[in-house]
């Protein structure tokens, strides 16, 4: 954990959150955190321990209950196989949240960032897409694309967007080759990418981690 700042829980409208205040919060950007399939509020804390304070860190519960217990972003498990439509209501709802919380917050940084694992990386990537104007960086840690539609084109704002993507050879849940997929996406889309790969499963190595760490503070 920081030990500038304590992350907690609170009920923020109609969503749980667990939240880490900003040590500079004029200079503060926000850094989205977003679990993957039965995950929580508390699935993503691990990665937040050496981002740098002067982010202020959201980790939302995901908004559909899933039945093998906690929580997720769309209705078909684990979203796989789901398009970029099926992500199109949960960025509605984060990016309506991500506004509230600048302004109640002060948050001068319109930009934010986004960090997601499996599920929640695949909904990151819809956020980006979607909104790409809005977005810094993101992180997508064992994730996948959404199937997008055919003849589909990016955004040419998606170059502006840095991305870290890490994803396990082993992984026999969300395949390696969606990972290959994805970078050669964001490379043609003129992207800034940062690949990690290690030989492990449905996790991030602790190489990787080293350069999650990096990746957010620099």
């Amino acid at each position: 954990m920081n030990e500038t700042a304590e992350s907690r829980v609170i009920l923020y409208q109609q969503w749980i959150l667990r939240i880490r205040s900003s040590a500079s919060p004029s200079e503060s950007q926000i850094l989205l955190m977003i679990h993957g399939w039965t995950g929580d509020e508390n699935s993503m804390q691990i990665f937040q321990r050496d981002i740098s304070p002067n982010f202020l860190i959201i980790a939302p519960r995901g908004i559909i209950p899933a039945p093998e217990g906690g929580y997720g972003w769309i209705g078909h498990r684990p979203g796989r196989e789901a398009t970029l439509h099926a992500f199109i209501e949960p960025a509605q709802a984060l990016r309506r949240l991500v506004h509230q919380i600048q302004q109640e917050y002060l948050v001068k940084n319109k930009s934010i960032n986004l960090m997601g694992f499996s599920q929640g990386a695949a909904l990151s990537l819809a956020y980006s897409l979607l909104y790409p104007e809005e977005v810094q960086k993101v992180a997508v840690l064992s994730g996948f694309m959404p199937y997008l539609p055919e003849k589909y084109q990016p955004s040419p704002s998606l170059k502006d967007i840095s991305f870290f993507i890490a994803h396990g050879s082993q992984d026999d849940i969300v395949s390696i080759q969606r990972a290959y997929e994805l970078v050669e996406f964001l490379h043609k889309a003129g992207a800034k990418v940062k690949f990690c790969e290690s030989p492990v499963g449905h996790r991030i190595s602790s190489a990787c981690f080293r350069e999650l760490n990096y990746f957010f503070n620099h």
